[in-house]
């Protein structure tokens, strides 16, 4: 679980990591964001609520009252309103208006009674590339951000989702999910700021100048025919040590993950109909075709003719 200290100024805190900003919103648009709303549960008495199971990450902001999150591990946490927490790999676990161990009545049955009403926004962010995804795997199991740390941009974010599930005015739905969509992304710019030395894979390597270049280097030009070499170059760093660095922090050797983003975006532009296997092939950097099917196999479990074929019959053609 990671707790992160106030934002002071939004703005500031923008500016001053502004080049890790930027190449995260290239990560983000690549993966194709997806969030939606599960529920809005207002509850009261002896109730106990759960969303884990689905294999999607999972969020809940209080909107008023407050409860207890127990997981699997760990001490219960205590959430009050305006209280978020984000629950990146599905973990799974109870909320229960005390620190008592759930019991076995089930995970969203629910109990109202006499005593304060508890309000909940329930949802969750998925990708195209399912739980496959670089960001999702640098974050802990748990990130919770208090009301009184969130930043005004974040605070005013999740006041406006909790006014939008109040009112229930038409077209409430997708106002909440895109709503939700840029949660997930100021979630993760929060941790960017403010998780420090704690950070861990694709994220440490957003917040280290040195690793941020050849990463920039690989997302902004994904064809060019980058060695081992060109990439420490662009890091300013000697090849040994740029790739024992890259492999700690990233947690894969660079050429393994210039060839996952490569495969990411082959797998965008081949659900253009228009595309041709041959065309995507040289946009991300491959001379041949058996080369660039090995590696698309390799990456996504199936080769790029099938994925054409899925996308054919979902349109259907």
């Amino acid at each position: 679980m990671r707790q992160y200290p106030a934002m002071a100024d939004d703005t500031q805190a923008a500016v001053a990591h502004r080049p890790a900003e930027d190449l995260l919103s290239t990560i983000l648009r690549a993966y194709n964001l997806r969030a939606g709303i599960y529920e809005h549960p207002s509850v009261c008495g002896d109730y106990q609520f759960g969303t884990a199971g689905d294999g999607n990450a999972g969020f809940h902001l209080l909107g008023s009252g407050s409860c207890w999150v127990h997981l699997t591990q760990g001490e219960p946490i205590q959430l009050h309103a305006g209280d978020l927490i984000v629950l990146p790999h599905d973990s799974w676990h109870v909320l229960r208006p005390n620190d008592e161990p759930p019991d076995d009545r089930g995970m969203r049955q629910t109990q109202d009674g006499d005593g304060v009403f508890t309000s909940l926004l329930c949802g969750h962010f998925d990708f195209d590339s399912g739980r496959r995804n670089p960001i999702l795997d640098a974050l802990p199991e748990t990130v919770v951000i208090r009301a009184a740390d969130a930043g005004d941009r974040l605070k005013h974010l999740a006041r406006l989702m909790l006014i939008e599930v109040e009112t229930h005015d038409p077209g409430h739905a997708p106002v909440l999910d895109r709503l939700a969509d840029t949660l997930f992304v100021m979630v993760v710019r929060h941790h960017v700021y403010f998780s420090g030395a704690e950070q861990r894979g694709l994220i440490a390597a957003l917040a280290d100048p040195r690793l941020r270049k050849a990463l920039d280097a690989m997302h902004q030009r994904p064809a060019e025919s980058w060695t081992l070499e060109r990439l420490a170059s662009e890091a300013a760093m000697s090849r040994s040590v740029f790739a024992q660095r890259f492999n700690e922090v990233v947690g894969s050797t660079p050429i393994d993950y210039l060839t996952r983003w490569r495969m990411v975006q082959a797998e965008r532009m081949l659900r253009d109909p228009r595309a041709s296997v041959a065309g995507v092939m040289e946009e991300v950097g491959y001379q041949t075709e058996a080369a660039f099917r090995k590696a698309f196999k390799r990456v996504h479990g199936y080769g790029p003719g099938r994925l054409r074929r899925l996308f054919r019959r979902a349109a259907g053609g």
